[in-house]
């Protein structure tokens, strides 16, 4: 781990410097947490109060505290963003492999593979499939028939491409995703359902992150598609032919139904459910455990189930919890009549 001094911490993030100079700093840390070796920071106004009582060496925080304090202060104006660079800078990334195909991978002979990739042991690359330049894929990953997968990838363990599935540059997917599964989709016969044959694709494009054990279905017909920095976290669900627009983050275990459109920058809180179908605007921003029935218009913010307003969506919540108080006024008012 990389010891730090405080000037040299101070300089990495374009800040100002405001005490010990020469304190070296060994890691970060939450602010109730850190000791006198780590720096912490401040970006909201409700951790504030633990200025007083912290054990960390140095802080980064927006404007120098008007109260005495023992540590150094790290004045940024952008709090946050300085501790993120921070974070990176204490906790580089791991080093990736080097470029090879492990013995233990299966390549196909028609696939074509980059000499800067890196295929992992147990890999399976199956025929005509295209692996770009400096792409890792770590072990048992599986890049389907006709599959590719454009450069500087990353697919961490027990991932899965499907047939013909296109990754655009600098993907990183998420332990045991998988990447083209089969739409739901059967069609109720006199005696049993009928599998309905999904022969579309799905499409990511570039800078897209894809969490954990999340499925994205490939398309009935044509393409489903998420589009270039998008971010989604684990244990979603993508049906077929559904297109998430660009910049958008989903939170983990949403649900998203077929052919459901989302705008750009649209941001789903965890365990949202979208109906089929339908397209939330651009900017649309959805609280937790809400559900979207219907179309939704650009930079609307919505909560609830059936999802309505937000402020709305508060005004239903708080009426709900005196809902126990006014039914037994109701009930000694009947009474009274009665």
């Amino acid at each position: 781990m990389n010891k730090i001094t405080t000037a040299e911490l101070a300089r990495a993030l374009k800040a100002t410097l405001h005490g010990d100079e020469s304190l070296e700093l060994k890691d970060v840390a939450k602010i109730e947490e850190a000791g006198p070796d780590d720096v912490t920071f401040v970006a909201n106004p409700a951790y504030m109060k633990h200025l007083a009582t912290t054990h960390a060496g140095a802080v980064i925080l927006k404007e120098v505290p008007n109260e005495p304090h023992k540590f150094t202060c790290i004045v940024s104006d952008d709090p946050y963003r300085a501790f993120l660079s921070a974070l990176q800078l204490f906790h580089p990334p791991a080093d990736l492999p080097a470029p090879g195909i492990d013995p233990t991978a299966v390549v196909a002979d028609s696939a074509s593979v980059d000499d800067s990739a890196y295929i992992g042991p147990h890999c399976v690359v199956e025929d005509d499939a295209v692996i770009g330049p400096g792409t890792r894929l770590r072990a048992h990953v599986t890049i389907g028939f006709k599959a590719v997968v454009g450069a500087e990838c990353l697919f961490h363990n027990r991932v899965v491409v499907r047939e013909r599935c296109r990754i655009g540059d600098r993907v990183i997917v998420q332990d045991g995703a998988v990447i083209g599964s089969d739409g739901f989709g059967f069609a109720p016969g006199e005696e049993a359902y009928m599998k309905i044959p999904q022969v579309g694709i799905v499409v990511l494009e570039d800078d897209v992150e894809i969490g954990a054990n999340t499925t994205i279905d490939r398309a009935t017909l044509g393409e489903t598609r998420v589009c270039k920095g998008a971010k989604i976290d684990n244990l979603v669900q993508i049906a077929h032919n559904v297109i998430v627009g660009e910049n958008t983050v989903i939170a983990a275990q949403t649900g998203i139904a077929g052919s459901s459109k989302l705008g750009k920058w649209v941001m789903l809180g965890g365990q949202v459910g979208i109906s089929g179908h339908i397209r939330l605007g651009d900017g649309v921003k959805v609280a937790a455990q809400s559900g979207i029935p219907s179309d939704v218009k650009d930079n609307v913010i919505l909560g609830g189930y059936p999802a309505v307003p937000i402020r709305k969506w508060h005004r239903i919540s708080a009426a709900m919890n005196r809902l126990p108080d006014l039914l037994k006024r109701v009930k000694r008012l009947e009474d009274k009549q009665g």
